[in-house]
């Protein structure tokens, strides 16, 4: 293990500039290969599969990412557990937050969101005569609830609540760091 933390320690900026570099040619090529030279409108581009390897790779390198920042998180507590009580009590008030902030969401579709994507509008199965039909499930009139709008309008707000709290501990370590001085 430790000859293995050796050499990440020694080329491990190298190997992850590299692949990143490798991996953003690679999708620019694909997608300057595959473009095509009419000027689409957005119905078409949607339907594109040019973007398609650029954005499974980035998807991959996020779960290798936060897999690999979840497990080490987790050998560090088992290590040391007296001094990672800040760090999981920190990560308990983020899930707080989180959790907060997303029942916060109301995942309402309005008419103009609606109207931007059709596909945003949740559907379900409903029989109409002998034939099944995908109909609309529409709870208010002119609204719509989804579930992910729900999980995008928590997130929204949570990051929101982030950023407020970024900008007030800056705020106090400013101060904080102005007393110290004077």
């Amino acid at each position: 293990m430790t000859g293995a933390y050796q050499f990440l320690k020694k080329y491990g900026v190298a190997i992850s500039f590299g692949t990143g570099t490798v991996l953003a040619i690679l999708t620019y090529a694909i997608i300057l290969g595959g473009f095509p030279e009419f000027n689409p409108g957005k119905k078409e581009m949607y339907e594109l599969t040019i973007f398609n390897f650029g954005l499974y790779t980035t998807y991959f390198l996020i779960i290798v990412a936060c897999a690999l920042v979840a497990l080490f998180s987790i050998i560090n507590v088992a290590k040391n557990p007296k001094g990672s009580v800040k760090g999981v009590i920190g990560f308990a008030v983020l899930l707080v937050i989180f959790f907060i902030t997303y029942s916060m969401g109301d995942g309402l579709l309005t008419e103009a969101l609606a109207k931007s994507d059709p596909r945003l509008i949740p559907t379900e199965m409903k029989e109409v005569g002998e034939t099944m039909v995908k109909m609309p499930v529409v709870l208010q009139e002119g609204v719509t609830a989804s579930s992910e709008l729900k999980t995008a309008d928590g997130l929204i707000k949570f990051s929101y609540v982030m950023m407020l709290l970024a900008l007030v501990s800056m705020v106090f370590a400013a101060i904080r760091d102005l007393v110290k001085q004077s």
